[in-house]
């Protein structure tokens, strides 16, 4: 498979998840009947529309890659929390414009910081209750758009990145795993060996960090978690988004699997989604849902300038 179709299959895999995911959210696992495009219930929102989670994806998206100057470096958490900023206050990165209709509350008190002049880094949550999902939802384009650096490098941005919304070891240590996976996906490699390297070489690379001690001990908590419920801490939610996309034979299964567990159904089926069309491709997931999306004048550009350049 091309890598363009890889590309293309990340973004709207995450993006299609979230929307199929968003009227299921906060349902219990009994209450979640046959999974369908477009179900009712929710936030009353139309049919396609993202939530949060994909619109701060996409804010990160863009953030990466912006028109910049020769000398100015593509990571910049500065500007990426001003693009959450943009999202959170205007409407940016929105299906039409409708605005936000979920944040997080660990994310809002982070976004509430950057207002008050906190620098980007520093925003995030470090107590042990900021370990919600709301980075990890958003990290993917780091693997996407981070091809040409090491893993090392991709790491420390995924942590820093973490940091302006969730700044634990726990949650960034979840970040740098779940983008180390999805880069080696994007490379064609079996999920299983996937997930395999990508542990080993995070635990190689915080073991050689400054901080080597915290770190190690958020992986550890990471490989130790059992449960899987859907919820929206982070470790079990990068976990029920694991299984639900190394247990599925297709994207579409992917997302069923994903929203079944209930509780934080759109964010879970973002994640895994994210994955599956990571490995899948675009052409992976269901034409009947993809054609029904909204905000395609918002993510088609961004795709268009991810996938340009592109010889394989």
């Amino acid at each position: 498979m091309l890598l363009p179709e890889r590309l293309a299959g990340a973004v709207w895999g995450h993006l299609v998840g979230d929307a199929v995911g968003v009227p299921y959210e906060f349902l219990s696992p009994d209450r979640i009947g046959e999974v369908v495009f477009g179900a009712p219930g929710g936030w009353g929102v139309p049919p396609g529309t993202w939530s949060d989670d994909g619109s701060l994806m996409l804010a990160l998206l863009d953030s990466l890659l912006r028109d910049r100057a020769a000398d100015e470096p593509r990571f910049d958490p500065t500007d990426q929390g001003a693009r959450f900023l943009r999202w959170a206050d205007h409407g940016a990165y929105t299906p039409d414009g409708d605005g936000r209709f979920d944040i997080g509350t660990t994310t809002s008190a982070a976004l509430s910081r950057l207002r008050s002049g906190t620098a980007a880094e520093e925003a995030g949550g470090t107590d042990a209750h900021s370990n919600g999902n709301g980075s990890l939802m958003r990290i993917l384009p780091l693997a996407l758009v981070e091809r040409d650096v090491s893993d090392e490098v991709v790491v420390e941005h995924a942590r820093r990145s973490s940091s302006i919304t969730h700044g634990h070891p726990i949650a960034r240590t979840a970040c740098a795993l779940y983008v180390l996976v999805a880069r080696r996906l994007l490379s064609g490699m079996d999920p299983a060996t996937a997930l395999t390297d990508a542990t080993v070489m995070l635990r190689r690379i915080l073991g050689a960090g400054a901080e080597p001690g915290h770190s190690i001990a958020a992986l550890d908590v990471i490989e130790g978690w059992t449960e899987r419920s859907g919820s929206g801490y982070v470790v079990d939610s990068l976990w029920s988004a694991w299984d639900a996309f190394a247990g599925a034979g297709s994207y579409r299964e992917t997302v069923d699997r994903a929203i079944r567990y209930g509780n934080d159904t759109d964010t879970t089926a973002a994640i895994a989604g994210g994955l599956a069309g990571s490995f899948w491709g675009i052409d992976g997931i269901p034409r009947d849902w993809l054609a029904r999306m909204r905000g395609r004048e918002v993510v088609d550009p961004l795709v268009d300038r991810l996938r340009s350049g592109l010889d394989s």
